[in-house]
């Protein structure tokens, strides 16, 4: 049971969250880079790692990793970063 109310409260907010989900399933972008810093303390990293796990079973191209040692910060790779844009910019 969930921690913030009644279980009816939890299924209609799972049944309107997944309803919504098939309304914008085409607004949902095709291309995904997600980084995740191993010392980031912010987040598990098993959150991007199901995120990105889930975007790929569904057929999204992910460009997934979890860069060693680093923190929160996301200026460590931008020519990288800017790589990929390019690259998926040209992908017909």
């Amino acid at each position: 049971m969930p921690m913030w109310g009644s279980y009816g409260v939890y299924k209609s907010c799972r049944r309107e969250y997944i309803s919504l989900s098939s309304k914008f399933i085409n607004d949902i972008a095709k291309y995904w880079r997600i980084r995740h810093g191993t010392r980031d303390r912010h987040t598990s990293l098993a959150i991007p790692v199901i995120l990105a796990t889930k975007l790929a079973n569904e057929g999204y191209d992910v460009d997934f990793a979890l860069p060693w040692n680093i923190g929160h910060g996301g200026e460590y790779d931008l020519d990288e970063l800017f790589d990929w844009i390019d690259m998926i910019s040209k992908t017909k």
